[in-house]
C-alpha cells in the first residue's frame, strides 16, 4: 500500500504547469513507472490540475471502489479515489520546472509539495517532498494514450467475484 502511496504522490506531480486557455506540453495522460496510476492533466483556471482517471487496483479490501478514507476531513472520507482531483495550483517556475501548488495523496490522507521537469515530450522527472526537496523521492513518468477504461467517464466497475463464491 505504501508503494501505491509513493506512486500516487509522484504520479500527481507530473502535470505541474501554468495554464492558460491553450494546451501545454503537460496536457494529457501520464502513468507512473510501476503502472499503478494514470492521471489526466489539464486546465483549472489560471493554474493546472490533475485527476486520477485509472488505477490498476481500483478497489479496497472490501471489494468496493477505493475511497479517500484517510482524509483528515471526515466529510471527505467517503469520496472515491478514481476521479479525484489530486493536484491544484501548479504553475511554471522561473527555473523552468513546474510547481508551487498542492498534491493530495489519498492513500496517505496528506498533501505534499513537489516539482517536475520535462525530459522529453514523452517523459517527465518528478519529485515529491515534505518540507525540503532533500526529503523526498524522484521518478520518471511516461505519457500514455487515454486509457480504455476511464473511471470518471465509466465509473468504477463492480469488483470481480472471488473464486468459490
Amino acid at each position: 500500500m505504501h508503494r501505491f502511496a509513493l506512486s500516487l504522490v509522484l504520479a500527481v506531480l507530473i502535470g505541474l504547469g501554468a495554464r492558460s486557455a491553450s494546451a501545454t506540453e503537460l496536457d494529457g495522460y501520464w502513468m507512473d513507472s510501476d503502472g499503478e496510476v494514470v492521471l489526466e492533466v489539464g486546465n483549472c483556471g489560471a493554474a493546472m490540475c490533475a485527476k486520477v482517471v485509472w488505477l490498476r487496483l481500483p478497489y479496497g479490501p472490501d471489494r468496493l471502489p477505493l475511497k479517500d478514507f484517510r482524509n483528515p476531513e471526515a466529510s471527505l472520507q467517503n469520496r472515491q479515489v478514481c476521479g479525484l482531483n489530486v493536484i491544484t495550483g501548479f504553475t511554471k517556475q522561473p527555473d523552468g520546472t513546474w510547481g508551487g501548488g498542492n498534491v493530495y495523496v489519498p492513500d496517505l490522507g496528506m498533501s505534499f509539495s513537489g516539482y517536475a521537469e520535462v525530459l522529453s515530450p514523452t517523459q517527465i522527472k518528478v519529485r515529491g517532498y515534505v518540507f525540503l526537496p532533500l526529503f523526498g523521492a524522484t521518478e520518471v513518468w511516461s505519457r500514455v494514450a487515454a486509457p480504455a477504461y476511464h473511471c470518471e467517464r465509466d465509473g468504477v466497475p463492480p469488483a470481480p467475484e472471488r473464486a468459490g463464491q
